[in-house]
């Protein structure tokens, strides 16, 4: 697999987690919401690549991609 393609499902995965905490929490699923969890989760992952990897699925939800 190449590289491109295991970042993008990190990527995925990174915003399905988002979206599975928020169900989870019982909060309401929307784009600011989505953000907020992919910011919280990336500071508690901490390390670069994990950070890296939230603040990329961030952009692409502020987007709407």
């Amino acid at each position: 697999m190449r590289q491109d393609e295991e970042r993008a499902q990190l990527i995925g995965c990174a915003i399905g987690a988002a979206v599975v905490s928020l169900i989870a929490e019982g909060t309401v699923i929307n784009r600011d919401n989505i953000i907020d969890e992919l910011y919280r989760q990336g500071k508690i992952i901490g390390d670069g690549i994990g950070s890296a990897i939230s603040h990329e699925a961030v952009e692409i939800v502020m987007r709407g991609q």
